[in-house]
């Protein structure tokens, strides 16, 4: 019998930064979800199911190596080619922020980054609901002559109509946290892209099934509206399936409304008191279940919870022992990872592959980690970077 994957469908904050800015274009973007049966379930619900056959026995041993090597912090970044020499100084770069918290976090990350190599920087807010803020954003920031422009969360669907001024301009711009993204002279790098959010996805699935003993199930929260996490949903499915004959994964579909709005506790918990033999959740957002542990317990019901995206509230609930295991995001790194693309871009060194990686570590009770916004490990990030970019100490 093959890994089962069930989808109840929902009538009804992605990976950190998404929720409020990816508004903008995500019900454009659906991620597909696969079922050989349907049925109504009631309330607005759909639910399908269908098997696969994977290619052998779970190897436990094996995905337990993996898990105990990603419970240890990194001690160096991904990227570790240096420049050909320092960047000049005095070039300006610009970031257009959205308004939710983690966009300001990200700007603090960026005045860091090019203060440490003399460039200025300029911030252009705009409303994540209102996507004319943002398209004349990227039209004010032409007006700077930056050396290049910054977009995170924002899948390039919402902005595409600018690209052509940009390219007439000159002008690169690089993102990061946007789900799929394609590569071009003008989009010249994807920080945080589907390389890393798949190898994050399969670090929990391989957590999930070394210690579900290779035979657990588990309801899968997701949002795929949001392209990064729709990203993040396939490859934990995928990696069940193929390494886990015994395990099955239920998916319950939330909407950017339901999400948004703090509706999500209350979904999961129906869901599992319809699936008494689901003992596992794992979300592709972690802001998506704060307050899940306490709806939980009022319930009776006994689930460990996992995730990816971790905000301060899940940390803080794993050094309690209420949740089970969570990865973070490097908010930080990735605005470093961002300013080193375009330094490599303006010097014409090829942007490495690693580029796009984060650092990344599970989290679970009694292994070292700190509570915070952004995950900072290795510690000496900047330094390592500063290092790369032939400035600092």
């Amino acid at each position: 019998m093959g890994a089962s994957i069930v989808m109840l469908k929902k009538s009804t904050w992605p990976r950190a930064i998404t929720a409020g800015t990816l508004v903008l274009a995500a019900a454009t973007f659906l991620a597909a979800c696969g079922g050989t049966e349907s049925a109504s379930t009631g309330s607005g619900t759909t639910a399908s199911s269908g098997t696969s056959t994977p290619s052998g026995a779970t190897d436990l041993a094996a995905l337990s190596a993996v898990v105990a090597k990603y419970k240890q912090a990194p001690t160096t970044i991904p990227i570790s080619t240096p420049l050909k020499q320092a960047p000049a100084k005095g070039k300006t770069f610009v970031f257009l922020q959205c308004d939710v918290a983690q966009c300001t976090q990200l700007s603090k990350a960026f005045a860091a980054a090019t203060a440490a190599i003399g460039w200025d920087l300029k911030v252009i807010p705009y409303k994540s609901a209102n996507p004319a803020t943002l398209i004349a954003g990227m039209e004010q920031a032409l007006q700077y002559n930056p050396v290049a422009v910054g977009l995170t969360g924002i899948p390039g669907i919402a902005w595409q109509s600018e690209v052509p001024a940009y390219e007439k301009a000159g002008v690169p711009i690089v993102v990061g946290h946007v789900g799929p993204q394609a590569i071009t002279s003008t989009i010249i790098a994807n920080i945080d892209d589907e390389q890393s959010v798949q190898t994050t996805a399969e670090v929990l699935a391989d957590y999930f099934i070394v210690n579900s003993d290779g035979k657990g199930k588990i309801l899968q929260f997701q949002v795929p509206d949001f392209p990064i996490l729709g990203s993040f949903d396939q490859a934990f499915r995928a990696k069940v399936q193929a390494s886990c004959p015994g395990c099955s994964v239920t998916q319950l579909t939330g909407t950017i409304s339901e999400v948004t709005s703090g509706g999500s506790t209350a979904a999961i918990v129906s869901a599992l008191q319809r699936h008494p033999e689901v003992t596992w959740l794992v979300t592709d957002n972690g802001p998506w279940v704060d307050g899940l542990p306490a709806a939980l317990a009022a319930a009776h019901l006994n689930v460990k919870i996992i995730g990816g995206g971790a905000d301060v509230t899940n940390e803080t609930d794993i050094k309690a022992g209420t949740v089970t295991a969570f990865t973070g995001v490097a908010l930080n790194y990735s605005a470093w990872a961002m300013v080193d693309a375009v330094l490599r871009h303006l010097e014409g060194t090829p942007i490495p592959a690693s580029e796009g990686l984060l650092p990344l570590q599970l989290f679970v009770k009694g292994e070292n980690f700190a509570v915070s916004e952004s995950y900072d490990e290795p510690a000496d990030y900047a330094a390592q970077m500063e290092k790369l970019w032939h400035v600092g100490a």
